[in-house]
């Protein structure tokens, strides 16, 4: 087996998708949440 040392691994590639993932989902949830509004006083 090979020596695994905690902690050592880049993770920086890992961390940058992750905060493109959650700009992208916040993004998602308010353009949702402006459609409803839209559509709430559009009598939709």
């Amino acid at each position: 087996m090979s020596d695994h040392k905690s902690g050592s691994m880049d993770i920086r590639a890992q961390e940058k998708t992750f905060a493109s993932f959650i700009k992208m989902v916040t993004w998602g949830a308010v353009i949702c949440v402006l459609v409803l509004i839209f559509m709430a006083l559009a009598n939709a």
